[in-house]
């Protein structure tokens, strides 16, 4: 099997040769052997360009030829050899397919596409992403396990929107539960207004229960997925509160609202006075899970609050951001609110 490294050198003689200039000798630029001073500098000028014309970044560029391939070989994988003669052009591309396929070879695509294969298989597709592709028909129609496995799929997200929060799950993590205005689920789900705000009976008790002046208030909700908070709590809430406790963060008391909404949660840290919300909520469940959750994370001193002030993390479950993993970034999430006493947009 030929190297492609091989098929590299001959193409980029083949190169030099075609534009008129001379292979560099070790720690010397390629140029010209009658060119003078000034067509070498607009020679580089002109790579330069191609430099930043393929998508290296007008940061190398300004910072000189040695940035230009410091970036390139921290930041895309790019070769500093290729970068010195600038992105091919068409002409360079035919002559170095035509030196492929004297070489008897496929030309190797460029270090910079990483991972990619434009020739890879069905299995190593499918492999790496948990979309529907590639399912099959018979006839004009899905295969049988195909339409199982979407109807299976379904139910679960059905099921996931009529769950509940688990009162095991709560008692075992000293969770105090609360109600939203919507009186059941189904008006829950009816009337989004009603999931946005307290039942009468859920704010006197965070009146009563709650723990003034903490710097972080967790609040468990719901959402659109019960199902989400039963599966990702009990992993994400002790390496959560383990985190913050490490940083010297004051934590009030956890509750956790059933058919609650984002915004019901404010009114729980407004109430208790937190400088900063986190919320664990259950998100829209989907046809691939219907266990991920979210977090919110918003700092509450703050005038003319909006929901852009809002940080999230989504798509916390097995399958994707691993629950002890999304703690971590929750928390390292709440440490820079508080420190720079702003989240959402506003906190780049």
């Amino acid at each position: 099997m030929i190297d492609p490294r091989d098929i590299e050198k001959v193409v980029r003689e083949l190169v030099l040769k075609e534009l008129g200039t001379e292979a560099p000798a070790p720690g010397r630029p390629a140029q010209s052997a009658s060119a003078d001073a000034a067509t070498v500098a607009e020679q580089r000028e002109r790579r330069a360009g191609a430099i930043s014309g393929s998508g290296i970044g007008s940061s190398a560029r300004a910072a000189g030829p040695g940035a230009a391939e410091g970036a390139s070989s921290e930041g895309r994988g790019n070769p500093p050899d290729m970068l010195a003669y600038g992105a091919p052009s068409a002409a360079q591309v035919e002559l170095a397919k035509k030196v492929a396929a004297w070489l008897g070879t496929e030309l190797p695509p460029p270090p910079w596409f990483g991972d990619w294969r434009p020739s890879g298989d069905r299995a190593y597709y499918l492999g790496r992403t948990p979309a529907r592709l590639g399912v099959g028909r018979a006839g004009t129609r899905y295969r049988t396990d195909t339409v199982l496995s979407f109807l299976a799929d379904h139910a679960a997200a059905r099921d996931a929107v009529w769950s509940d929060l688990s009162a095991d799950m709560l008692k075992q993590h000293k969770v105090i539960g609360l109600t939203s205005a919507a009186k059941d689920k189904r008006e829950f789900l009816a009337r989004p207004d009603l999931g946005r705000r307290l039942s009468a009976e859920s704010l006197a008790t965070v009146q009563r229960e709650g723990e003034r002046g903490s710097q972080v208030q967790i609040v468990i909700a719901d959402g659109l997925s019960a199902a989400a908070c039963n599966t990702n709590v009990p992993l994400v809430l002790p390496v959560l509160e383990a985190e913050l406790k490490r940083a010297g963060l004051r934590i009030g008391r956890h509750f956790a609202i059933s058919n609650g909404r984002v915004a019901c949660a404010d009114e729980v840290a407004r109430t208790v006075g937190a400088d900063l919300l986190c919320l664990l909520v259950g998100e829209r469940p989907g046809l691939k899970t219907a266990e991920s959750m979210g977090a919110y994370v918003t700092y509450m001193k703050v005038r003319g609050f909006n929901e852009a002030m809002r940080s999230v993390i989504s798509n916390i479950h097995k399958g994707g951001l691993v629950p002890e993993r999304g703690a971590l970034d929750i928390a390292a999430l709440c440490i820079r609110g508080l420190k720079e006493k702003r989240t959402g947009m506003g906190i780049g």
